[in-house]
């Protein structure tokens, strides 16, 4: 777990505050103590494991220890705890009762935020720091006595005798490094190398090289230089390292080394003290440090920026204007900063500034996505344009635009595979992907944009029972509109890439099913062959009978059907039999099996029928009439003949079932006089009639 930082700020710009430095802090939630019955406001926080490990107690205010998170104790009730990007402000209408930590403390012994920072990276307190560089005498440089000063370094390093050319080219590439021109530098550093191969593993030359190629963005280069045991201990290569761990990416985990080390920087040339002093600057907004921030830009300010230097370091006026909460200064500040000439500022400048008019409400999120959009081309290729696809994708998610907030975040895992974060994108798509299908978001979008979204991004389906579940509801909604083909594509997959076992032989039935809605009869017993195993349960291995049968009976393989139920009298089968018969004209056979129906369906003899019943009753009749059953339908009208009358089928019963009728009724004429006639319900109605009370996922 890593502990919070908890800095009492006394002399804060907007009073005495305590700040708790976090990136992207959620929002602050009210709530009481449900055994103590103490109110308390809750902070969730995005990095895993940080939270409190010790309570600490002010006179207005308890801070309670927590695994993850911040959960404060208000102990007066003008206490107001107030979310910043920077971390979490706690404040009083009536002044906060806090004194400063001692300066020895804040500056050499504050409890870090642990982020990255290794115990060999811990600057020890009342010590002399050590360097790596003596960068001195070339403080006063500049460009008008740059050009002479470089030849003259070049000539001594040309003329220099064979026991001291070593020393002048590294007094050269000194010179270069300091002056910012890092890629002369690495040209003598490697010369030098070829030379004596052995100096590449001295401290002086792993820190030179290492920090010229943080200074140049060749971050993977600084890296191997950098980790280099023989810089462990050294303070100057502390410092470099979490410069390196800033623009990499990190900068809230780097911000305490920073600025613990920031005295490093103090001897160093202009070109590198104005850029470094910039980064110290933002490190110390990253920990809620205004005043150490102030004091690191008024420096950097009294230095000379050029206006490209004086655009990144108004950059970071505005973030602590914003974390002073001067929020109209801040916005006016960045404004400022993308009219200037810096490219990278402006692009930062601009989001800084979205982003806190979004916070302010003073725009809704769709203009959010418009500002971000404007920026995508502004500045290409780094950490940059990652962050700022991650967040754009996240913008138009929670608007509802799923499609472009997936293709959004897409781009930032595919684009910059290499960083870190890209899994986590990658893991955010899979976990959202899969939450819009099983939790039901997905249905308010139609089932059309539904299954497009789908297709474009369906290598998001998480493996196992989660994926095969997302896919099934997803066929429910297509079903339901009647878009079967597509719903079979998504089954079809499901059983023969992902399933297995009794799973793969409970999806082959409801594809099968889709097939036989379709009238797809082959494809439907095509998928129960593929999709058959062993130790299936009874009652799926009898609706897959069923299913066979159906289909066999859509291919007029009548015989083959009527095989597989032959033992079976289950209503299903007597369902599919019926059916089979009658469009057989086999009247005899349609009687037994009519008659066995009613006997399920529990109709009584002079006792009142509800319309299956009655509906039964009358193609019994039919049926009977038909196959010239004449004392069956006497019988039929004996018991059935008055609750026939109270039916809707009264006047076809009764054409039917009369006496005067019987022998001069043939099949046509019935389908003449009688609309009802094969009205009755069928194996495929009776599933439909399922599909309408529940999912196609339920149906086994």
């Amino acid at each position: 777990a890593t502990d919070l930082e908890i800095a009492p700020q006394p002399n804060s710009p907007i009073g005495a505050r305590i700040f708790v430095p976090i990136t992207e802090p959620g929002d602050a939630i009210s709530m009481t103590d449900p055994v103590i019955g103490d109110n308390l406001i809750v902070v969730p926080v995005i990095p895993i494991g940080h939270g409190i490990e010790k309570q600490r107690s002010y006179p207005q205010v308890r801070i309670l220890p927590s695994s993850q998170g911040l959960v404060v104790q208000p102990r007066t009730d003008d206490l107001l705890v107030r979310t910043l990007r920077q971390g979490v402000s706690m404040t009083s209408s009536s002044g906060l009762r806090i004194s400063n930590i001692p300066e020895v403390q804040s500056v050499s012994n504050i409890p870090g935020v642990q982020s990255n920072e290794k115990e060999e990276d811990k600057i020890p307190a009342f010590r002399a720091l050590t360097r790596l560089f003596d960068l001195k005498k070339w403080r006063k440089t500049n460009l008008s006595t740059f050009e002479e000063e470089k030849q003259k370094y070049q000539l001594a390093a040309a003329t220099a005798t064979s026991a001291d050319k070593e020393s002048a080219r590294m007094e050269l590439a000194r010179f270069y490094f300091s002056n910012g021109f890092g890629a002369e530098a690495l040209g003598v550093l490697k010369v030098v190398a070829e030379e004596r191969p052995q100096i590449a593993k001295s401290p002086e030359f792993l820190g030179l090289r290492g920090a010229i190629n943080v200074l140049m963005g060749r971050y993977d280069d600084a890296r191997e230089e950098l980790k280099n045991k023989n810089l462990n201990g050294n303070d100057e290569a502390r410092f470099w390292r979490a410069a390196l761990q800033a623009y990499e990416g990190d900068l809230f985990g780097a911000a305490s080394n920073l600025r613990r080390s920031a005295v490093i920087i103090r001897p160093y040339p202009r070109a590198l003290n104005i850029q470094l002093g910039t980064l110290v600057a933002e490190a110390a907004v990253e920990l809620g440090d205004i005043r150490r921030a102030k004091q690191y830009l008024k420096r950097t300010i009294d230095l000379g920026p050029d206006p490209e230097e004086m655009s990144q370091v108004q950059y970071v006026e505005g973030r602590v204007l914003e974390l002073s909460a001067d929020f109209d200064g801040a916005v006016n500040k960045w404004e400022e900063v993308q009219n200037g000439p810096h490219r990278p500022s402006r692009a930062k400048a601009a989001v800084a500034r979205m982003e806190l008019l979004l916070e302010q409400e003073l725009i809704d999120e769709f203009e959010a996505i418009q500002e971000l959009e404007k920026l995508r081309f502004a500045w290409r290729g780094d950490r940059f344009e990652f962050d700022l696809l991650r967040r754009l994708g996240d913008l138009y998610v929670n608007v509802g635009d799923y499609r472009n907030g997936l293709r959004t975040m897409r781009q930032a895992a595919t684009h910059f595979r290499d960083y870190k974060e890209a899994a986590e994108v990658t893991q955010k798509m899979i976990d959202f992907f899969a939450g819009l299908y099983l939790e039901d978001k997905a249905n308010n979008m139609s089932p059309v944009t539904a299954i497009a979204l789908y297709d474009e991004f369906k290598e998001l389906t998480p493996p196992g029972k989660k994926g095969a579940e997302m896919v099934r509801r997803l066929a429910d909604r297509l079903v339901d509109v009647d878009l079967l083909d597509r719903a079979a594509e998504l089954l079809k997959d499901q059983v023969k890439f992902r399933l297995e076992g009794t799973e793969k032989a409970r999806v082959g039935a409801q594809l099968a099913l889709i097939y036989i809605f379709a009238n797809k009869f082959e494809d439907s017993t095509k998928i129960l062959d593929e999709s058959s195993v062993k130790d299936i349960p009874e009652e799926l291995l009898s609706q897959r009978r069923h299913l066979r049968s159906r289909s066999l009976m859509g291919q007029e393989r009548i015989q083959e059907a009527l095989a597989l139920l032959k033992e079976d009298k289950s209503m299903d089968a007597d369902l599919l039999r019926m059916e089979m018969h009658w469009n057989d004209h086999n009247w005899v056979q349609a009687t037994k099996t009519l008659n066995r129906m009613l006997r399920t369906y529990e109709a009584k003899a002079n006792e009142p029928l509800n319309e299956l019943q009655a509906q039964t009753v009358l193609n019994m009749g039919i049926a009977m009439t038909l196959s010239g059953n004449e004392r069956g339908i006497d019988r039929l009208r004996l018991d059935y003949g008055e609750a026939m009358d109270d039916s809707p089928f009264r006047d076809a019963f009764r054409l039917i079932a009369s006496p005067e009728t019987f022998g001069l009724i043939n099949y046509t004429s019935i389908a003449g006089k009688v609309k009802d006639v094969k009205n009755f319900q069928t194996f495929m109605s009776a599933y439909q009639e399922r599909l309408k009370a529940r999912k196609l996922s339920e149906i086994n």
